[in-house]
């Protein structure tokens, strides 16, 4: 091995054991983070503002049969990737611990109260017909398509993502939305005292900008890049050790063991999150003769979050 590899090989063990150490944290270990801190608001105010939006949630959800999601028709789609989630409503009591988990991953802030008293929440997730709902990450998204600067984009992988630097607040994107999952950001939530920084994977957005359900994004970020330093590190020992066996090393990244925030805290399990693609998901095979449903809306844009119920 000449220098320059083992600086290499070095570089990436480095980086290896810098990814591993890294873990999400559990929704209680976030609350006592959040508490501790004294320049911003606190967990409390977080938990009641999320139970005034649910007093106040009306909207009802007129719900129609869907075929399970498949491959992306965009170009560039992955023929192995495309991830989403599914809500059993024969599990979900509608409690909302969801919609604080969700919230606090995703430092979503709190409104002043002159738009909370009219129901203008910044919430990704609301509860309608007392069920969670959010951003559905249509293969056909409306909202994608209006927009002037490309902020509201879809990845291969099949989430509709917003790159907020673009975002110049047009709110076409979501004008063109028709179950209006889309929240635009009308104060400055920083100036007033209204957000914390709960994680710092996620950046704390500006006023004028257009918020949504990511996904949590940055989760599947986390274990791509993990993913793949794996298999880097695994190459170079291959190299350094030809003894050495990665015949247990995938192939392709799966996203296989990513979770989001919202299915993290349903204690019921009733929000699954996985790959419609990957056969040995957790949302392929807990949704395997369930009847699947969606919005009517939605229904004929292709929807990754769908809702199920009964047996087929």
């Amino acid at each position: 091995m000449d220098r320059r590899e083992f600086i290499k090989s070095c570089s990436l063990i480095a980086v290896m054991g810098l990814l591993f150490g890294c873990r999400k944290l559990p929704l209680e270990e976030v609350a006592k983070l959040g508490e501790s801190a004294a320049n911003g608001p606190t967990i409390k105010q977080f938990e009641d503002e999320v139970k005034l939006a649910m007093s106040q949630a009306s909207k009802p959800l007129d719900l129609v049969k869907v075929p399970r999601p498949g491959m992306l028709d965009i170009p560039g789609a992955s023929s192995l990737n495309r991830f989403g989630m599914a809500i059993d409503l024969d599990l979900c009591d509608g409690c909302g611990d969801c919609i604080l988990a969700c919230n606090l991953e995703n430092n979503v802030p709190l409104v002043p109260a002159s738009d909370a008293s009219r129901g203008r929440f910044m919430h990704w997730i609301e509860m309608r017909g007392n069920v969670p709902f959010m951003c559905s990450h249509c293969g056909k998204a409306p909202c994608e398509k209006v927009c002037p600067t490309g902020a509201a984009n879809h990845t291969p992988d099949g989430l509709s993502a917003m790159m907020y630097k673009r975002c110049t607040g047009s709110r076409y994107c979501g004008a063109n939305c028709p179950v209006q999952a889309r929240k635009f950001n009308f104060n400055d939530a920083q100036k007033l005292g209204l957000a914390r920084k709960f994680n710092e994977e996620v950046p704390l957005r500006s006023k004028g900008v257009m918020e949504k359900c990511s996904l949590c994004l940055h989760r599947l970020q986390n274990d791509r890049l993990k993913f793949k330093t794996h298999h880097a590190v695994a190459g170079v020992a291959e190299k350094m050790l030809p003894g050495v066996s990665t015949e247990n090393v995938a192939e392709e990244w799966r996203g296989r063991g990513v979770t989001t925030a919202c299915s993290d805290a349903c204690k019921r399990r009733a929000i699954i999150f996985g790959n419609w693609l990957d056969e040995k998901s957790p949302l392929v095979q807990l949704t395997k003769d369930r009847v699947l449903y969606a919005p009517r809306e939605l229904a004929p844009l292709d929807p990754s979050i769908v809702f199920m119920r009964g047996r087929r």
